[in-house]
């Protein structure tokens, strides 16, 4: 042995896929067979082929093939998914609803302004009429006195 770099003796080395996993077989120049089983669950086991000397490991984890998210960045997504939905969709309705009260309100007061423009209106031609009572009143009273003025006159002079 010279440094780190170990030799080994030349090695036969078969790999058999099995439907729970599988086989590396390793055969070594002096004649021993070691056997490595991988389960579908990563789980090793090796053995030798000398009985009773089977070992089991657990597996290393094996890498994801792809990145995985970041813990609960689904949960956020789907919650912001949501509420531009509920956002999109309750906008226009509640400006529906909206102009629904609205026009309620419009009515009542375009009633309430009709009522007081009737009154008014009434007011109106109840002081024309009196206003017109008043005149006549007057076209008499000043017609009376052209009537008298001019016998009051001539007693004058």
């Amino acid at each position: 042995m010279t440094g780190d770099v170990m030799q080994q003796d030349p090695a036969v080395v078969e790999v058999l896929k099995t439907g729970s996993g599988q086989v590396i077989s390793i055969q070594q120049a002096d004649g021993k067979v070691q056997r490595i089983k991988i389960g579908e669950d990563g789980s090793i086991s090796s053995a030798d082929a000398a009985p009773g000397q089977a070992t089991t490991a657990p597996a290393a984890p094996s890498e994801p093939r792809r990145k995985a998210l970041p813990e609960g960045v689904v949960d956020i997504m789907i919650a912001i998914s949501a509420m531009v939905a509920i956002t999109s969709i309750g906008t226009p309705i509640a400006k529906a609803f909206g102009r629904r009260i609205e026009k309620r309100d419009d009515i009542k007061q375009h009633r309430a302004i009709e009522d007081r423009l009737a009154s008014i209106e009434q007011a109106i031609d109840s002081v024309a009429v009196e206003v017109e009572r008043i005149s006549e009143g007057q076209r008499f009273t000043s017609k009376l006195l052209a009537d008298r003025a001019p016998a009051d006159m001539e007693r004058i002079r």
